[in-house]
């Protein structure tokens, strides 16, 4: 298994959702508005870590991981992402 990819961090909320199907990182990096991308396959589920520059944007990310293929399970709102720098946006 390859080791995920970890995009830089900037201001934002930081996210954590979690659901079935597998989707490519490079797909999930290209949605606006989305940084610090960070996709984990742990089959039959994936998590992505990502930051939202703005959380009113929450619905049309969510449409876009179901369009790519990820049935959303869960969304949740963290103050740090892994990999994250100590006392990283909230």
């Amino acid at each position: 298994m390859s080791r995920p990819a970890l995009l830089g961090f900037r201001a934002g909320v930081n996210y954590v959702f979690r659901g079935c199907g597998a989707i490519p990182e490079w797909v999930v990096e290209g949605v606006d508005g989305f940084r610090g991308v960070l996709v984990v396959p742990v089959p039959p589920e994936t998590i992505v870590f990502g930051t939202l520059g703005d959380p009113g944007s929450l619905p049309r990310i969510l449409g876009r991981l179901e369009a790519l293929g990820m049935r959303v399970a869960s969304v949740h709102r963290v103050r740090e992402l892994p990999g994250s720098p100590p006392g990283g946006s909230s």
